[in-house]
């Protein structure tokens, strides 16, 4: 996410424009629902922060400035929606009210499933990028960027002086330039 994108969004809807209101909402939605499950377990009570949250941002708009940092400011706010969802909670159940909430270090299903899906597209996208470069270059590229051997070990295993190495290099970057679109990847 961009911050300066997300500044001017808030900027216009703070001046009323529910438009930019939808894009903070379907920008940060994800990550503030991520986030929050690091405080609880309890998704749906997530879910029900996230709305008092935007909800009290639509209500209170025009008594805004634009934040530092917008994910911050969004950040701070769940936490204290689900930090007094939390006392609310427990106050009337049979357990005591916890008001520190512990941050859960450990990783949530939905961030376990989210990394492995990005690496397994990662995974996909270096294999296509891999597929138009010749095997000795494939080789090349294994040496010095997956196993971060020096040119001089490079050079020896593949039996190269050091400006073929060079070379061999820079052509199989040039061929993935010509074949890909590099700046719009998304890996």
């Amino acid at each position: 996410m961009c911050d300066n994108e997300s500044k001017i969004q808030w900027s216009r809807f703070v001046s009323g424009d529910n438009k930019a209101y939808d894009w903070l909402y379907s920008t940060y939605i994800q990550c503030l629902y991520r986030y929050g499950l690091h405080f609880t377990s309890d998704g749906e009570a997530v879910k029900d922060c996230i709305q008092d949250v935007f909800t009290n941002l639509y209500r209170n708009r025009r008594k805004l400035i634009v934040p530092a940092n917008v994910k911050v400011y969004l950040f701070v706010s769940l936490k204290n929606s689900l930090l007094r969802y939390l006392a609310e909670h427990y106050r009337y159940g049979s357990e005591k009210a916890e008001v520190d909430a512990p941050f859960l270090l450990e990783p949530t299903v939905e961030d376990e499933y989210i990394d492995n899906e990005q690496l397994v597209r990662q995974e996909k996208m270096i294999e296509k990028l891999l597929s138009v470069l010749s095997p000795r270059q494939k080789e090349l590229i294994y040496y010095r960027f997956i196993q971060e051997l020096q040119w001089d070990e490079i050079c020896k295993l593949m039996n190269l002086n050091y400006q073929s190495a060079q070379n061999l290099l820079q052509r199989a970057l040039r061929k993935i330039r010509e074949n890909f679109d590099i700046e719009n990847l998304d890996i």
